[in-house]
């Protein structure tokens, strides 16, 4: 156990707190959730906390789950039977299906008991759909350990009432990032190129919020829909090459109607060779300059008709409260966000059903990326109106901002 994230003073503390006692139908003080690669430094720290507390009843399914008996049968009746749950979050805990589904019944015991749960980020992760409303202890506190013991010792009835109130279990996630989804072998991938994503299977974090796998395929497929440019243009070399050319054409053609021109050609066709040279030399430059811009010009491009598409696949995942946004031309985010209400408002309008799907069409990707990055655009009037999503703007609003912007 690493001593800093475990203040050795908070021991004489931890003492002088008692864990209370077990009612008749619990036979833990605490069920721990852990990640096998993380099983050094939970059994560390459930070593020290059974040493501190005699008397300390704590649940580990390699040690205390019954043999013989079904996995979820196991899990269920421990968590039913414990007074508290300790998650031990990090990666490996989010990317095990195991662990993600103990994490589903703790927030199913909580939900209906008001069993409290202890998420501890041991390190860094994306967590959980279903934890994020949470508050967190982070391992690398240095009053972890004390904070851990206050929380063992604090009646499960006094922690109930600190947790949020009865509100609908997703209104806590609206708004929330579910996954950040690269396309396959990005770090290989050229510059120009559009990404392919993998549908094989629905990632994890999907799967709480889009039990039909079809649907997911179908959205991410109408991405991998896209192509990618076959202009030799899309090559930097070549690019720069063809550059260079041109820029040469033009000091060729100012050396030769500098050198001959004047001297050879007739008074009265001076004027028009001037005119065709100028003519001539500012193409060059032009067409230089652009093909050096090209790829700016192509990624704005792929980005309008990417936005697009993704507001066709928004059609697809909005009934179920997601909605995907693209930056990049090789990276997806999608988040959870309940629409339900600002459909509501559109249907008020004349053909407001129709008006919602070309809102979501038009606008779903942007809105989604300003979910992702929790900023969005200012508008007074808007602003200090009450939306559907808190805090930031609600899709209806979102969209009632970019129309007044036009």
């Amino acid at each position: 156990m690493d001593s800093s994230s475990m203040d050795s003073s908070s021991e004489e503390k931890g003492a002088a707190m008692a864990i209370p006692p077990l009612k008749p139908s619990e036979k833990f003080h605490l069920f721990v959730s852990y990640s096998s690669m993380d099983a050094t430094w939970t059994h560390g720290l459930i070593g020290r906390l059974e040493a501190d507390h005699a008397g300390l009843r704590v649940c580990l399914h390699e040690r205390d789950f019954t043999p013989g008996r079904n996995i979820l049968e196991n899990m269920a009746e421990c968590i039913h039977q414990s007074q508290k749950v300790l998650l031990v979050l990090s990666q490996d805990f989010v990317q095990s299906r195991w662990c993600l589904l103990e994490a589903d019944l703790s927030l199913f015991g909580y939900c209906l008991e008001r069993k409290p749960v202890i998420p501890v980020l041991l390190r860094p992760c994306q967590v959980p759909l279903h934890l994020s409303h949470l508050t967190y202890l982070e391992a690398i506190d240095s009053r972890f350990y004390s904070k851990v013991v206050r929380l063992l010792c604090t009646p499960s009835h006094c922690m109930a009432r600190s947790l949020p109130g009865p509100r609908p279990v997703p209104s806590f996630y609206s708004g929330k990032t579910l996954l950040t989804l690269n396309c396959v072998d990005r770090d290989r991938l050229p510059s120009w190129k559009v990404g392919t994503f993998s549908t094989l299977s629905v990632p994890d974090p999907l799967k709480e919020v889009l039990p039909d796998p079809e649907v997911y395929k179908h959205a991410v497929g109408i991405l991998n829909g896209v192509q990618s440019p076959r202009s030799c243009l899309r090559y930097l070399g070549c690019r720069i090459l063809l550059s260079i050319f041109l820029l040469l054409l033009f000091l060729l053609l100012i050396f030769l109607f500098v050198v001959f021109g004047l001297e050879l050609i007739k008074p009265e066709l001076r004027f028009l060779l001037i005119t065709a040279n100028v003519f001539c030399s500012l193409l060059s430059t032009v067409l230089a300059v652009n093909t050096l811009c090209w790829f700016r010009r192509f990624s704005r491009r792929k980005m309008q008709e990417l936005g697009l598409r993704v507001g066709e696949a928004n059609l697809l995942l909005a009934p179920h409260s997601v909605l995907m946004g693209c930056q990049t031309l090789n990276q997806l985010s999608f988040v959870f966000v309940q629409l339900e209400d600002c459909r509501q408002t559109f249907l008020q309008a004349p053909e407001g059903e129709a008006l919602f799907r070309e809102a979501l069409l038009q606008f779903s990707c942007a809105y989604a990326c300003c979910l992702v990055q929790a900023h969005f655009p200012h508008c007074e009037g808007t602003a200090a109106a009450r939306g559907h999503l808190e805090p930031g703007l609600c899709f209806c609003q979102y969209v009632s901002v970019q129309l007044e912007r036009g």
